[in-house]
This record gives C-alpha cells, structure tokens and sequence, in this order.
C-alpha cells in the first residue's frame, strides 16, 4: 500500500505494525503515527538507562500537536488507515492528517 503524507509518499509492502507514540519532551510535544517493520530483527543496546531494544525500520505516517483534540484526531487518522486496509486499497491519503507545525524544521513539508 502507498501511503501520501506531509512529507512524501511511502510504499509498505512488508508486514508492518502501525502504533501511535506520545513524544512529550520533544522541541514542539507531539503525538506520532507510525508503521514499525514487522520483518526487522530488533537490536539491542546499552542507554543511559541500561540496555534497549530497538525495533527496525519505521516510517512516519502524521504527526499531531499535544491538544485537547489530539484524540479525536488521530482517532480519525487511524480509521482512514483501518478502512484503506479493509478496502485492500492501494493507496491512503494521510497528506492532510495532523498539524504541519508538529513537524520539525529538518523536514520538508509538501503543500499538495
């Protein structure tokens, strides 16, 4: 399936996971919306915390400002995803889902 996002297109075509994470130590807090390779193996290391493990790749699919209508947004974001899944559709328009200013600078966002 091809995804259209704020900032690209992506093609998944492997099994993948799609979650959803709370970043609120972030330059600007934010919620993302993300699919997780289901294929890679997961590495693990030590962090200041003691040892992790990592999941492989990811590709970012929306990003929502912390808000009171995070919730009811993503809610909306992962029902279009749900339905472009149940459809067997080869393509889901996330091009308009989230808030433009919860992505950082290093990212170029598209104005479709």
């Amino acid at each position: 399936m091809w995804f259209k996002t704020r900032v690209g297109y992506y093609s998944i075509s492997e099994p993948m996971e799609i979650r959803v994470a709370k970043y609120e130590n972030e330059k600007k807090p934010n919620f993302l919306i993300f699919a997780q390779s289901l294929n890679d193996p997961k590495i693990e290391y030590k962090g200041i915390i003691g040892k992790m493990k990592v999941s492989g790749r990811s590709v970012f699919l929306a990003k929502f400002l912390i808000s009171d209508s995070s919730g009811a947004e993503i809610s909306a974001c992962m029902k279009s995803i749900e339905e472009a899944i149940a459809t067997e559709a080869k393509f889901c328009d996330l091009s308009s889902a989230g808030d433009p200013a919860a992505w950082d600078s290093e990212w170029n966002l598209i104005e479709w």
